[in-house]
């Protein structure tokens, strides 16, 4: 049973016995009070009335599954972003803990570069190391092809191993190569964060 916005007051007075009453909007955006909901409409929002006519409770619309996706999207988001704050939170108060002054960041800094180049210069020292034992092996197979004879199998092997080593150790000196511009960025990044979180003064521990 339905009535119009119209005749809402006479509803109240005519069944002061009853409970509530529920009030709806039709998909031509007509405003209808009744005692039940049509079934048609029970997913769309709908308030519910005292017997004075005064709102006391309202359901909101049943969401369509475009909008349940985009809902359950919105909160992965807002968490996401949430947690990066936190983290963010955690990081900076890291670094004030760990340093007084944008000084201190250069010298770690330093000591970490110092440890990567000896790393470094240590992989390069092997590479140096392989690269003179295959040019040896290569003169060995250069002249035995020379004299007309088959490069020995044994030999063969060992330019093979030789090379395979120092690939790997080429990829080794690379991978240094770059935590050494990793660590400089980082270092950097970091005196930049601390600059802005201590007003580029410095910090009490």
């Amino acid at each position: 049973m339905r009535y119009t916005y119209l005749a809402l007051l006479f509803l109240v007075a005519a069944q002061p016995a009853l409970g509530g009453m529920y009030k709806w909007v039709d998909e031509k955006g007509l405003t209808h009070y009744g005692d039940t909901i049509p079934p048609q409409y029970a997913g769309q929002c709908r308030s519910e009335l005292d017997r004075s006519g005064v709102t006391i409770r309202q359901t909101p619309a049943a969401l369509t599954p475009e909008q349940r996706k985009a809902k359950e999207a919105a909160a992965l988001e807002q968490k996401r972003q949430q947690q990066e704050a936190l983290e963010r939170k955690r990081k900076d108060m890291a670094l004030l803990n760990s340093y007084s002054s944008e000084q201190e960041i250069d010298l770690a800094r330093d000591r970490n570069l110092q440890r990567e180049d000896a790393l470094l210069q240590s992989v390069q020292q092997q590479a140096k190391s392989v690269q003179s034992r295959l040019d040896g092996y290569r003169r060995h197979a250069a002249a035995a092809t020379k004299a007309g004879r088959p490069v020995p199998a044994d030999l063969g092997e060992d330019i093979r191993a030789a090379e395979s080593d120092l690939s790997g150790l080429e990829d080794n000196i690379r991978q240094h190569q770059k935590e050494r511009e990793a660590i400089r960025a980082r270092y950097e990044a970091e005196k930049l964060r601390y600059r802005e979180l201590t007003g580029g003064g410095t910090a009490s521990r």
